[in-house]
């Protein structure tokens, strides 16, 4: 017994104490997954300011200071990088600085003039250029060799030279606002990928652009440089020059981001960062007479613009969600293990039976006999301690370990189970020793049993669990981690769930021993009958069969809920097989993505966000989301579409006058609270008229088609417009429209409808627009999209690989399904240990029909058979408790923020991972019966002597 015990203790205090410093690392892993995954569509921290040429004390120009400009932008973005603190410092990686001078007209001989005016080039210098270009002709440039005289030397693209008419040895003149320079090209280059940062903050580097002026269009580019040439510009009579930080963010496997702690402070340290740079810069107090230094040079304060505290604050709800279902799986498990002692306990207690009642007839009290089991427990339970302390050290490496109370509240609990019952064993001897006594007070009046009371208490914590984790919901990030009721309750479910499964057990097994007796063959029949008679002792096994299952059960089902809801917003976010998503201040290329290789159609929807005032009684509802959609051309490309449903049964493709109202479709909740339904729409700088005339279907938010627009504009009241409507919706700085992209109309998206659209078109059209603004341009889209917009494109098959690849969701399910192996192999020990406590008894009545004649191979059937009753009622109600936990848990059980959809997922169990735990715990009867009969093998007789009974 106190091996078992000592083994128990040991598992548990690994557990306890191993999985927080595990799942720290690995959310540690995922934090840092999702920061590259956030890079690649733009920096997360960035930092611009103006660079004031070097003067000296009276203000007279001090340029040029060659060297100076390379090691000036380091100061600041080192600066403003070593500033930071706490996690924020160990985060921010790196920083890379750029600077570039104002636009100047280009002239000279041989260089062209598009639309009929000189083009306008900026000079940029980019701290690692060398390392995101390849020099394909002539050489990087140089310093000039004169301060004031000699040509400034350029390095330009391929196509910055083809659009401006270039080409490399060629000199050219700069004209601007202080002055003409000359200039001189001596290098082509290629960027070695045209999406990085470099790219994306300085794209008239890679491509020119045209721009719409009052006069016609003028083409813009950029042009590289040494910081020698921007030092000679400022000698030249150049004032200013712009300057951006770029900030690299990771998280080394080491690091502590991914934990409670450091996420809190890595969030409140990015939302912080502002402050933190200028104050790291210019010091405490910045005015304008006095310019912040940086080494030769002045900078204005930095404004700094940063996407990592939303990006942190979205993982830092799914991980606190992810430890609060954690907590369930450790505190079933832990639960679990205590029962396992418990059996262990009963069967120490039964062997030591005869001395025990020895003791008693020697005037031994109780409580003395339970003191001594429970000083005999005690250094067993502590060696188990320690060892798993000494296992847990090493394999948590660097990283702190977990909590010391759970594996301390788990081993007084094991220690305490020998003394427990023995307390039990002297309760169950006195009872039967004694004769019938009245009962008294409430048993009297109630007719209750000590065990009906007992089991009545647990039935109505559960009960008080359950009503009030459903009346409270789910807990708001940050409020409690882990949250304790939540773990707690689905424990006190399962002894609930056991209760119930022990009242309801002995009935169907008396039917099956009736059934048994009505056929031939003793197997069956004298299997159900021991299973019968010791029906009441299949408590002990069941308390750690029952929640082991249900552990597995509902860890399968969060698992299927989550992958299933994390498909759904996947196809959710790119409405068909692809879209593309764009500033809504310029129209999307539409008709350049029609012509992408594999598109069948596409579909625009726009978007916005408006405040309404009512009409009725003037009141205001502030963030409507507004979506405009041709519901014919969603009809075609989705026929299923509830939304094009109820926008055509609204007649909504009337025309409409100028300064008419739009007439639109409401949620539900909009529509009631404003019956009247009219309202002037105010959408930043556009006000429009807008009248309710229909409620949208329930669930139109989740209309795939209109997904990805809604994500953008929803949370709140949405409003749907179609037909005229939907095309007068304003323009709104920030907000974006969508070309929703369909493989096969009529069909809904799928991952392979997404692999027949040619990917790199896509991106190259989606590329080409961004580049290039006005009529003219060299895009293939003809510049449709705004420079410096958050343009973004995504394909069905890229977003299911994302969702698939969520390391928050694998730890969960690593939780779930340690906890399930751990807890179904306890759940042996316990039945093995079961079977040990009716051993004697069982192998006495074997020996008896041995002696009758029964075979080896039958007897060995009736000791399974005896075990298949108590395992098919854990299967039962294991599996229904587990299926049963999310209704019985309701709000409490939040799975939103692992999916990131429109709504809380639909339950969808994951019905392969239930039948393999349903099965495994099927396997351990035969695994049972042949351990117990190694350990009992010589306690038992194999054939009776002549004149010995079966007693």
């Amino acid at each position: 017994m106190r091996v078992v015990l000592a083994v128990v203790s040991a598992v548990l205090t690994v557990v306890s104490l191993l999985w927080p410093p595990v799942f720290d690392g690995l959310s540690t892993k995922e934090l840092n997954r999702r920061l590259a995954a956030a890079q690649a569509d733009g920096p997360l921290v960035t930092a611009r300011a103006t660079v004031h040429a070097p003067r000296n004390f009276y203000g007279q120009s001090t340029a040029p200071q060659f060297g100076s400009l390379d090691s000036d932008l380091t100061r600041v973005g080192e600066g403003m990088r070593q500033g930071s603190s706490g996690e924020l410092a160990h985060t921010l990686v790196r920083v890379s600085g750029w600077a570039q001078s104002d636009g100047m007209d280009l002239s000279g001989a041989g260089v062209g003039r598009p639309h009929g005016r000189a083009g306008s080039v900026s000079l940029a210098y980019a701290q690692d250029a060398a390392d995101r270009v390849r020099w394909v002709a002539g050489r990087a440039p140089g310093q000039p060799d004169g301060a004031k005289q000699a040509p400034i030397e350029l390095g330009m693209s391929r196509k910055g030279l083809a659009q401006f008419g270039l080409a490399v040895g060629q000199r050219v003149q700069l004209s601007g606002q202080t002055g003409a320079t000359e200039a001189v090209v001596v290098g082509e280059f290629e960027p070695l990928d045209g999406a990085d940062d470099l790219w994306r903050e300085l794209p008239l580097l890679n491509e020119p652009l045209d721009a719409a002026v009052p006069e016609g269009y003028i083409r813009y580019g950029q042009a590289l440089v040494a910081p020698a040439g921007l030092e000679a510009m400022e000698a030249r009579g150049s004032l200013s020059l712009s300057a951006t930080w770029v900030f690299g963010v990771a998280q080394q496997p080491w690091g502590n981001g991914g934990t409670a702690a450091g996420v809190r402070e890595l969030a409140s340290g990015a939302k912080g960062f502002k402050r933190s740079a200028v104050d790291r810069v210019c010091g405490e107090i910045v005015s304008d007479a006095a310019p912040c230094s940086a080494g030769v040079r002045t900078v204005t304060p930095p404004q700094v613009q940063e996407r990592l505290s939303a990006l942190v604050d979205r993982f830092a709800e799914q991980r606190a969600r992810t430890v609060s279902l954690q907590s369930f799986a450790l505190a079933g498990l832990l639960a679990i293990g205590v029962s396992t002692a418990v059996a262990a306990a009963r069967l120490g207690a039964r062997r030591r039976e005869g001395v025990l009642a020895l003791q008693r007839a020697r005037g031994a009290g109780e409580p003395a006999l339970a003191a001594v089991r429970l000083l005999e427990a005690v250094p067993a339970v502590l060696a188990g301690v320690l060892a798993g302390r000494a296992v847990s050290g090493p394999l948590a490496g660097e990283r702190p370990l977990g909590a010391w109370w759970p594996a301390v509240a788990a081993a007084v609990l094991v220690a305490g189970a020998p003394a427990a019952a023995v307390w039990w064993q002297g309760r169950a001897v006195r009872r039967a020793g004694r004769e019938p006594v009245q009962r008294r007070g409430v048993k009297r009046a109630l007719g209750l049993s000590g065990r009906l009371v007992l089991e009545g208490a647990v039935l109505a914590l559960a009960a008080m669990g359950v009503l009030q984790l459903r009346l409270r919901g789910a807990l708001a990030p940050g409020t409690a981690d882990p949250d304790p009721q939540l773990a707690l309750v689905p424990v006190v479910l399962g002894l609930a769930a056991v209760v119930v499964v022990l009242r309801v057990y002995p009935v169907p097994l008396r039917a099956l021993t009736g059934w048994a007796r009505r056929r031939r063959g003793t197997v069956a029949l004298v299997g159900l009958s021991q299973a019968g008679r010791r029906s009441a002792a299949a408590a002990t096994a069941l308390l750690v069969l029952v929640p082991a299952l249900a552990c597995a059960v509902f860890g399968a089902l969060v698992s299927g809920t989550v992958r299933h809801g994390r498909v759904e917003a996947a196809q959710w976010r790119t409405g068909g097989d692809a879209v593309v998503l764009g500033p809504s201040q310029r129209p999307l290329p539409l008709e350049e993505l029609a012509k992408v290789p594999g598109v069948g159609g596409v579909l625009p929807v726009r978007g916005g966000v408006a405040a309404l005032t009512a009409d009725e009684d003037g009141s205001v509802v502030k963030g409507v989301g507004l979506v405009g959609v041709d519901q014919t051309a969603l009809a075609r490309l989705e026929p299923g579409s509830p939304v094009a449903a109820a926008l055509a049964a609204a007649g909504l493709s009337a025309p409409l006058v100028a300064g008419a109202e739009l007439p639109a479709l409401a949620d539900a909740g909009t529509a009631a609270r404003f019956p009247d339904g009219s309202f002037d729409a105010d959408a930043g700088a556009s006000r429009f008229r807008v009248r309710i005339v229909g409620v949208l279907p329930a669930g139109a938010d989740r209309d795939r088609a209109i997904g990805p627009v809604v994500g953008e504009v929803g949370g709140g009241p949405l409003l749907v417009f179609g037909g005229p409507a939907a095309e007068r919706l304003p323009r709104q700085t920030g907000q974006r429209n969508a070309a929703v992209l369909f493989a096969e109309p009529g069909r809904a998206g799928s991952p392979a409808g997404a692999q027949r659209i040619d990917g790199a078109r896509l991106r190259s059209v989606v590329a080409a627009s961004a580049a290039t603004a006005g009529a003219g341009g060299a895009g293939a889209a003809g510049g449709a999209v705004l420079r410096g917009a958050p343009v973004e494109v995504r394909d069905l098959a890229g977003q299911l690989g994302e969702s698939a690849d969520d390391g928050l969701v694998s730890a969960l399910e690593l939780a779930f399904r340690s906890a399930a192996a751990i807890g179904l192999l306890l759940g042996l020990a316990a039945v093995v240990l079961e079977l040990l406590l009716g051993s004697a008894e069982r192998g006495r009545m074997l020996a008896y029909l041995r002696t009758l004649g029964l075979g080896a191979r039958a007897a060995a059937g009736v000791q399974v058979v005896q075990l298949l009753p108590v395992m098919a009622a854990a299967v039962i109600g294991g599996t229904l408790l587990g299926l049963g936990l999310p209704w019985l848990l309701g709000p409490a059980l939040d799975l939103r923020a692992f999916t990131s959809g429109p709504g809380a997922p639909a339950f969808a169990p994951d019905w392969a991972a239930v039948a393999v735990a349903a099965l495994a715990l099927l396997v351990l009867v035969p695994c049972a019966a042949a351990l117990e009969g190694v350990a009992g093998r010589r306690r038992v007789p194999q054939l009776l002597r002549l004149g010995e009974g079966a007693q």
